[in-house]
C-alpha cells in the first residue's frame, strides 16, 4: 500500500520539477534581461519624488549633456540591438539543431555577445538621456551580467570540458582587453575569500566607483561651464533701464532632446515670443522691483499636454516656465557664465504654467493657467543645477 501510494507522489513531484525547469527555459530571455530591465527602471524610477528631496535631488541630474551626444547615443542603441539579434539568432539556431558548443558567427569573437549588446545598448541610453541614477544603475547592470556570464562559463566547462577551454582561450569575454582591465580588481578579491564575501565586496566597489565617477563628471561639467545655449532679448519694463532688462531664454533638457534642429529652434523662437507678448506675465513683472544689473533667466519645461502634442504639433504644445530674477554685477556676455553665476543674487522665482503659441496665434494671452511668484530660497538653486545638467 505504501509503495503504491508513494509512486504517484514521486511521479507527480518529478513532473512538477520538469514543468518548472521547462518554464524556466521558456522564460530564459526574460531571466537574462532582468538586469537590463532593472537598469531601465533605474532610469525613470520615482524621478519626481527624488527631485523633491534635497538629499536625493542630485540623482536626477544628467551626467552627460542631453543633446550634444544624442547622435552617438542613437548609433550605440542601434548597434546594441543589432549585436543582440545576431547573438540571439545564432544561439537559438544552435539550441534547436543541438549542435553543441556554438563557435560560429559572432560567437567566434565574443563568448557573451548578448551581454555585450545590452552593455552597448545601455551606454547609448546613458549618452542620450542619462541621469545620475541611471548611470549608477548601468554599472550595477554590468556587474550583474559579469556574475551571470561567469556562472554560465562554469556550466559550459563542466558540459564541454577541454573543448570549451580551447574556445575560451581564443575569444573575448565581453570586449577586447577586458581580461587585462579587470585583472587588478580580481586580485582585490582572492579565491580564498568566501563567495558571498567576494560578491558583497565587489558590489560595494562597483557602487562606489559608479557613484564617485558620476558625481565627478557632473561637478566637472558644472565647474567648466562658461556658455549657455540661450536666445537673448531685452524685456522692456516701465521704470527700468530704457534699453530693457536682459532676458536669457535657456534651452531645457526636454527641448535639447528634440532631434530636429529646425523644430527645436522654431520652438525656442515661439517661446521667446510668448514670454515677450504675455500681458499677464508683464503685469506680474511690473510689480517686482528688479533694480540695476538685473537679468531674467528663463527655463522652459514641458507643460500639461506636452507628451500628447509636442511631436505632432509643437506649436500647440503647452510649456511651463521657471523665470528667475537675477542680479549680478557681471552681466552674462555669452562666454562668462561662471563669473555671472559666481556673483549673482536671485530675489524671486516666477512660475508660469501652460503657455502655448497656439493661444498667441489665436489672439489670446499665451498663458493659460497660473502665474505664481515666490521669494527665492537656497534650495531652489538645485532646480537651476538640474536644468543646466541637461545642457
Amino acid at each position: 500500500m505504501t509503495g503504491t501510494n508513494s509512486e504517484p507522489i514521486h511521479r507527480r513531484l518529478s513532473e512538477s520539477i520538469l514543468k518548472a525547469l521547462a518554464f524556466f527555459v521558456i522564460l530564459e530571455p526574460v531571466w537574462m534581461l532582468l538586469p537590463f530591465a532593472g537598469f531601465l527602471y533605474g532610469s525613470v524610477m520615482q524621478i519626481e519624488t527624488l527631485s523633491k528631496n534635497p538629499y536625493t535631488a542630485l540623482l536626477v541630474h544628467f551626467v552627460f549633456p542631453v543633446h550634444t551626444l544624442f547622435p552617438l547615443g542613437i548609433v550605440l542603441i542601434l548597434t546594441g540591438l543589432i549585436i543582440f539579434l545576431l547573438g540571439a539568432i545564432r544561439i537559438y539556431i544552435g539550441k534547436i539543431s543541438k549542435k553543441g558548443l556554438i563557435r560560429t558567427g559572432i560567437y567566434r569573437h565574443f563568448r557573451h555577445p548578448q551581454y555585450l549588446a545590452l552593455a552597448v545598448f545601455g551606454l547609448g541610453i546613458i549618452l542620450t538621456w542619462g541621469r545620475l541614477i541611471s548611470f549608477i544603475a548601468y554599472f550595477i547592470m554590468l556587474w550583474l551580467y559579469y556574475l551571470l556570464a561567469q556562472s554560465e562559463e562554469r556550466r559550459c566547462r563542466k558540459l564541454f570540458g577541454d573543448e570549451y577551454d580551447d574556445y575560451r582561450a581564443k575569444t573575448n569575454f565581453l570586449f577586447p582587453g577586458e581580461e587585462r582591465l579587470l585583472a587588478p580588481f580580481r586580485r582585490l578579491f582572492p579565491a580564498s575569500l568566501p563567495a558571498w564575501a567576494r560578491i558583497c565586496a565587489s558590489f560595494c566597489l562597483v557602487l562606489t566607483l559608479a557613484t564617485v565617477s558620476g558625481l565627478l563628471i557632473v561637478e566637472a561639467r558644472a565647474e567648466f561651464r562658461n556658455t549657455l545655449p540661450v536666445i537673448t532679448a531685452d524685456y522692456s519694463l516701465p521704470g527700468h533701464n530704457p534699453a530693457g532688462v536682459p532676458l536669457l531664454l535657456v534651452k531645457g533638457p526636454a527641448l535639447q532632446a528634440a532631434p530636429v534642429d529646425r523644430i527645436r529652434d522654431d520652438f525656442m523662437e515661439n517661446s521667446l515670443k510668448m514670454v515677450l507678448s504675455s500681458g499677464r506675465l508683464r503685469s506680474v513683472l511690473e510689480k517686482i522691483d528688479l533694480g540695476e544689473n538685473s537679468t531674467l533667466l528663463a527655463f522652459p519645461t514641458p507643460g500639461s499636454n506636452w507628451y500628447s502634442t509636442s511631436h505632432r504639433n509643437h506649436q500647440q504644445a503647452e510649456v511651463n516656465f521657471f523665470i528667475f530674477c537675477v542680479k549680478s554685477p557681471a552681466p552674462y556676455r555669452g562666454d562668462n557664465f561662471r563669473e555671472f553665476r559666481r556673483h549673482w543674487q536671485i530675489s524671486r522665482l516666477i512660475r508660469v504654467a501652460d503657455m502655448s503659441y497656439g493661444r498667441l496665434q489665436a489672439g489670446l494671452d499665451p498663458v493659460k493657467a497660473q502665474i505664481k511668484t515666490e521669494r527665492f530660497k537656497p534650495r531652489m538653486e538645485e532646480r537651476i543645477d538640474f536644468f543646466l545638467s541637461g545642457l
